[in-house]
């Protein structure tokens, strides 16, 4: 009885081992927390250099969670599946039918997302020397283009409500004020009319522009915004 009580424990120790094995039970604790600490550190800094070179009016604070969340999920997914690669394949299959519904509008915000999942699969097989090298080089280069990088003459949209607007005297204002133009649109409805033009202002010359539009014979209303929501008018 007792030969049979100890053969019995020796062959399901010997199982329960091998399964462990094969989910990655070989990390210990400290191996753990070390990986998610690590990740965690990093993911701090990129939210850091996010706010610090935000560029926008409406700061979204969840999205910087979202970073941080991001690279310690990608971290724990990467401890789970490291050396076992049917429970990789397996992994793969079940990511595979997640659907992402929100939409990014800024495509540096994708950007910042891809890193902190960078980061998290490579504290997840502990290369930390390449993370926080990464880390450290892509963060340092992010705020010293943001500050130092001469800022575009971004495209505007100018809109013009009138009755009987001098097409020729508009023309000679935008030559005068502005780089390019060009007519988007262009609407009349019993004798009102609207214009809608896409317009490269000369630097600083965005009042001087509504002034002189706005001053034509037949101009009712002059309304110009940026593509990134700033408004004049």
């Amino acid at each position: 009885m007792a030969v049979d009580q100890i053969t019995f424990q020796k062959l399901f120790g010997d199982l329960l081992a091998q399964q462990a094995y094969g989910l990655g039970a070989s990390i210990t604790i400290g191996a753990i927390v070390l990986n998610l600490l690590v990740s965690f550190l990093l993911a701090a800094l990129i939210y850091w250099v996010y706010r610090k070179t935000y560029t926008g009016v409406m700061y979204n604070k969840n999205f910087a969670i979202t970073l941080i969340m991001s690279a310690l999920i990608t971290t724990g997914i990467m401890m789970t599946i490291t050396g076992n690669l049917a429970l990789s394949l397996g992994m793969v299959g079940a990511l595979s039918i997640i659907r992402f519904r929100t939409a990014i509008k800024d495509p540096k915000d994708v950007t910042f997302l891809f890193w902190a999942v960078a980061i998290g699969i490579m504290n997840g097989v502990s290369y930390f020397q390449l993370s926080v090298v990464l880390t450290v080089f892509l963060g340092a280069l992010m705020v010293v283009v943001s500050k130092r990088m001469p800022l575009v003459n971004l495209p505007y949209i100018l809109m013009i409500k009138y009755k009987g607007l001098e097409d020729d005297a508009l023309e000679d204002i935008l030559e005068s004020e502005c780089n390019r133009f060009k007519v988007r649109n262009t609407s009349l409805s019993q004798g009102d009319g609207e214009k809608t033009l896409e317009v490269r202002v000369k630097k600083g010359r965005e009042d001087a522009l509504l002034k002189e539009v706005n001053s034509l014979k037949g101009v009712k209303r002059v309304v110009l915004f940026s593509h990134e929501g700033e408004l004049a008018e």
